[in-house]
């Protein structure tokens, strides 16, 4: 809904208004018109229909707008206001909660009943509701499921010596879980019983906190309905990434919750070993194979230009993900299970090309076709051809990020465990299809997602920080939530160290290269990033990245 100047939103279309109305105080069912109300609002805020910090309609605007009485009204925005999306403001309106602080959970997903264990202190737990509902639209959202999927809702108090401590209301996720309607959540946590159902081990957990007064909860707490509560909101997730719960949890006064924060909002990123000096090797030798390909590439056709500079900047990346880190469906990995590659700066297709025949996903036949003429099955920029390891066409930047977003969406709906991998350019990262992707991915929370940031300094027209000066990557990444890490690029066992792990949340790598790695006169020139190769050229290239011109 739009806003007006004075805060308020305007009337929505008539005929969105009217769907509204007959959802609110259409054929009366089991729910009460209030609680329909709640829900709808609750929705608007969840889709951020209604931004953080905005005033809502008036009493009187949502009375007339589904033409239900004052009260119905009042007791809707209470129950929001009890449960912290909303606060009432004395002679200011009604706002939306400002709840987009984020807090880490800790060193480990915050389970109260393991708490309170570890602690010694014998707690009980009563169950005061356990039913199996339609999802609502935010916790849907929240779960990724479809709206009306079946959740298990549980609603449960824990005593301490007689005394309520925590109230806790959940919706769990009962497609990854299939038998936990059945559990006895009087004896068994939660946490417990979603592991020994659903298989997989419970690892991570985001969590927001807002303080409020108990409201509807004061009866299970045991307190005053105007006594403060500190509200956990929580969504908890498995090893795979899958989203297994939705819930809330009130902590009435005196309660503390603890854990370990680091500097910038996120847990200490988890790093692979590093390489030994025999792997390093390896992998360094393949990336001077894939620049030896790269101009291979660009003397077969010397009057044509090509994308050398960031080609061959890229080569340890390349090596790295196709040396080993990737499951490329060619090393005994389940074609439909395998890694994706998805090259956004399509530019870099001359190096993508001997990695792909290093993991045998192309064919010397297919390179020797070259990438011009009717024989050609790889091309300057990359065409779609996923039985070749090409996920995407590529050329168009800005792209890929995108395409990568929906491949690992449609993993994840699958079942399948496989990661994805996006390469793109800091030029590239002008683009405003790269923000937009990243705030999705963020938002979806795609740990199996892995960004690569090919930042050589340079693009078609210039230096990049003279171009479009965008700052620090690392940053802004991390605003869309991702994990950001900066690396050496041309070093194969740093690479290695934050590719090889998998990780709970979108991870952004800012890999930092040199433009024209390798060749003494095309390092760091602007010039070739899109330049004709001369035999001449050629001769001196072959002999700097180690081979002799008779051994080509």
């Amino acid at each position: 809904m739009a806003e007006n100047g004075k805060g308020t939103f305007r009337d929505a279309p008539q005929a969105v208004a009217d769907g509204a109305v007959r959802r609110v105080a259409g054929k009366a069912g089991s729910a009460p018109v209030y609680s329909k109300l709640a829900d709808l609002l609750r929705e608007k805020i969840g889709l951020h229909e209604w931004a953080p910090g905005s005033r809502i309609p008036s009493e009187h605007e949502l009375m007339a707008r589904f033409g239900i009485s004052r009260g119905t009204v009042r007791r809707a925005i209470g129950e929001l206001v009890d449960d912290g999306f909303l606060i009432q403001m004395r002679g200011s309106g009604t706002f939306v909660s400002e709840r987009a602080l984020a807090h880490p959970a800790g060193e480990r997903p915050l389970s109260f009943g393991e708490s309170l264990r570890e602690q010694g202190k014998d707690f009980v737990t009563h169950v005061l509701e356990k039913r199996v509902v339609p999802a609502p639209a935010d916790v849907a959202e929240h779960l990724r499921i479809q709206p009306g999927s079946p959740v298990l809702y549980l609603l449960r108090v824990r005593t301490v010596g007689g005394r309520p401590v925590i109230c806790q209301e959940g919706w769990e996720n009962l497609g990854e879980c299939p038998g936990l309607e059945d559990a006895d959540f009087s004896h068994e946590t939660a946490f417990d019983a979603v592991e020994r159902c659903s298989g997989r081990k419970i690892t991570w957990s985001k969590v927001r906190y807002s303080a409020t007064v108990a409201g509807k909860r004061a009866t299970a707490l045991g307190c005053g309905e105007h006594d403060p509560v500190l509200v956990l909101r929580q969504t908890i997730g498995l090893a795979d990434a899958t989203v297994i719960e939705q819930g809330l949890t009130w902590l009435r006064a005196g309660q503390e919750v603890a854990g370990t924060s680091v500097q910038g909002g996120w847990l200490p990123t988890a790093l692979a070993p590093a390489l030994g000096a025999s792997e390093r090797r390896r992998l360094a030798g393949l990336a001077q194979e894939i620049r030896r390909g790269v101009v291979e590439f660009a003397h077969a056709n010397t009057s044509i230009p090509f994308h050398l500079g960031g080609s061959l900047s890229a080569a340890e990346i390349f090596a790295v993900l196709y040396g080993g880190v990737m499951r490329t469906g060619t090393d005994g990995t389940p074609w439909e299970q395998r890694d994706r590659f998805v090259l956004s700066k399509g530019h870099a297709a001359l190096s993508l090309y001997p990695a792909l025949l290093h993991a045998g996903l192309v064919s010397r036949e297919d390179i020797g076709r070259g990438l011009l003429g009717p024989n050609a099955v790889l091309f300057k920029h990359p065409r779609r051809d996923p039985a070749r390891g090409l996920e995407t066409s590529g050329g168009s930047l800005g792209m890929g990020l995108g395409y990568a977003c929906g491949l690992v969406i449609a993993a994840e709906r699958r079942g399948l465990p496989s990661r994805v991998f996006c390469l793109l350019g800091d030029g590239e990262c002008n683009e405003g299809s790269v923000w937009e992707s990243a705030a999705l991915a963020g938002h979806m929370g795609l740990g199996s997602l892995t960004v690569i940031v090919d930042v050589n300094g340079l693009q078609l027209d210039g230096p990049t920080a003279q171009v479009l000066d965008t700052g620090s990557l690392a940053e802004k990444f991390r605003a869309f939530g991702f994990e950001a890490i900066e690396v050496d690029g041309h070093d194969v066992s740093a690479l290695w160290s934050v590719l090889v792990p998998g990780h709970m949340r979108p991870r952004a790598v800012l890999a930092h290269t040199t433009k024209g790695k390798g060749l003494s006169f095309a390092e760091n020139c602007v010039e070739w990033h899109d330049n004709k190769l001369t035999d001449e050229l050629y001769a001196q290239a072959l002999r700097e990245l180690g081979r002799e011109v008779g051994h080509a």
